[in-house]
């Protein structure tokens, strides 16, 4: 900058105006609103305060759980993005129809109740916390005519095909993908082709409009083929078993289900197992960790065969899937920890691969049956578990991503050596156990050989004392044999003496004879 230049800026500065100034602040006893008679004025609450459904610490496990599923249902979370629904009334004419017609069929409190919570747009039935009589219907069952309208609304399900889709334009794309696994599956007809649409709706539509959203590099990690889960395949085939429902509605409830079961936080539902089970069961929880057995395989596949209809009752599965809609998968945390309990005992009496095998057979839920009215008396601390889990998630070590790689990778090498060992073991054992059974084959062996000495000793014994005695009696018949001979021999003899004697004195008689 030149000299000149630098002279005419404070020259400047100085012919400027200055600024205006700032008119008063007001005061904050200015700014409060006052009554016309000076006092203090309660403002009022806000507008969505109003009939909002809350629960406080103090309510049931059941109450809280059936909060928060309300909630959730009323979330976008739960709403399916895809350009390739519309926004849906849920057609109240129609359901309405249908409900005079049930209504009218059947007398029954029961219907009733259920025609009421459909109407219940409010859910009153939360507000005023009857969740308790509600459960009592659910364990007597939901009229099988009502089930879908039940899920209907409870669901929230306010999304429909749009006008250039339809389902049947659907399953004609996804037939055209040839996917096995699913052409497989021991689900009847209907059930297996709304599964296709739905692996079509998740593997084509939804990962080609993430695509399209995505980079290169997250394409490339996220649009993996994802089978469809062993959940949405179980209630797929409750779900076929509604009366009167088309497959198009089958497919809108599978959407929510299958958006339910994979926006579940694994991690903290596996996590909330664990401490109930820990709380309520230290003993028999204590005894199955230190098997080594994998905790969230173990819960995944006991979470997915409560409703496997070829596993338990059509009814019980349906049951429990009406608890699930209702309250979600908290009420299955109360399911497992039931079981659990009525297991314990057998449980505490296998190890290793024996109680591997006994908790993923379906002996584990089928042995003592499954007990929905026991599961309700259940009453873990959901809400303590959960604050132990995030806060367990906001330490620092939890959000080093190297340190939880490193952890993880030092699990699975552990997991890996106890694997190991656990097969040495087995091995061993059964070494072991080979030479035991030879060592016990050659001990009776051995003992039948030394029985068998003993026998022929004696035997041998007998036969040589039996010898000397018949060696003693044929010397001895053969003595008296001799002395017969030499008798017999003598008599001959003595003859022959008294045969000669007489021929001599015959012959001495004619020789006297002769000289006289």
């Amino acid at each position: 900058m030149s000299e000149e230049a630098a002279n005419t800026t404070p020259a400047t500065s100085e012919s400027s105006p200055p600024p205006p100034p700032l008119p008063p602040r007001k005061s904050l006893e200015a700014t409060l609103p006052t009554s016309p008679n000076g006092s203090d004025k309660k403002l009022p609450d806000l507008p969505l305060s109003v009939g909002q459904i809350t629960f406080d610490l103090n309510d049931s496990v059941s109450q809280i759980s059936a909060v928060r599923q309300f909630e959730i249902y009323n979330s976008a979370l739960l709403n399916e993005t895809s350009d390739l629904f519309m926004n849906y009334n849920l057609g109240q004419n129609a359901v309405r129809s249908k409900l005079t017609t049930v209504e009218t069929e059947s007398s029954d409190e029961g219907t009733k109740y259920w025609v009421s919570i459909i109407e219940d747009y409010s859910n009153q039935f939360l507000k005023n916390k009857e969740i308790a009589q509600l459960e009592q219907e659910i364990i007597k069952g939901i009229p099988d005519g009502l089930r879908y309208y039940v899920y209907l609304k409870t669901l929230a399900i306010r999304q429909k095909l749009n006008s250039k889709e339809t389902f049947e334009s659907l399953l004609t794309k996804a037939r055209q993908s040839r996917d096995e696994y699913i052409e497989n599956l021991n689900v009847e007809s209907r059930g297996r082709e709304v599964l296709m649409v739905l692996n079509y709706y998740i593997n084509e539509i939804t990962n080609s409009r993430a695509e399209i959203e995505s980079t290169a590099e997250e394409v490339h990690q996220d649009m993996i083929q994802v089978p469809v889960s062993r959940f949405a395949i179980n209630v797929c085939s409750l779900v076929s078993s509604l009366p009167d429902i088309s497959q198009e509605e089958m497919f809108y409830l599978l959407l929510k289900f299958n958006r339910m079961f994979s926006e579940l936080n694994k991690d903290e539902f596996f996590y909330k197992i664990s401490r109930t089970l820990e709380e309520e069961l230290y003993d028999e929880f204590k005894h199955i960790s230190v098997q080594g057995i994998n905790l969230s395989n173990l819960y995944r596949n006991i979470t997915v065969q409560f409703l496997n209809s070829e596993l338990l009752e059509l009814q019980t599965c349906l049951h429990i899937l009406d608890f699930v809609v209702f309250e979600g998968f908290d009420f299955v945390l109360r399911l497992v920890l039931s079981l659990f309990k009525s297991n314990r005992a057998k449980i505490m009496e296998l190890d290793g691969d024996e109680l591997l095998r006994f908790l993923t057979s379906p002996e584990f839920l089928t042995g003592v049956g499954v007990d929905l009215t026991d599961s309700l008396l259940q009453e873990p601390k959901i809400i303590q578990y959960e604050n132990e889990f995030y806060l367990i998630n906001a330490n620092s070590l939890s959000n080093n991503s190297n340190e939880l790689t490193n952890l993880k990778e030092v699990n699975d090498e552990l997991v890996i050596k106890i694997n190991e060992l656990r097969r040495k073991i087995d091995s061993l054992q059964a070494t072991h156990l080979e030479i035991s059974n030879q060592s016990e084959e050659y001990t009776t062996n051995l003992n039948a050989a030394e029985a068998e000495h003993q026998k022929l000793s004696s035997t041998q014994a007998e036969l040589q004392e039996k010898y000397k005695h018949l060696t003693m009696a044929e010397n001895l018949s053969n003595t008296i044999k001799a002395n017969e001979e030499f008798s017999q021999r003598n008599d001959d003899m003595e003859q022959q003496i008294a045969s000669l004697k007489k021929s001599i004195g015959e012959k001495k008689a004619k020789l006297a004879k002769v000289k006289a």
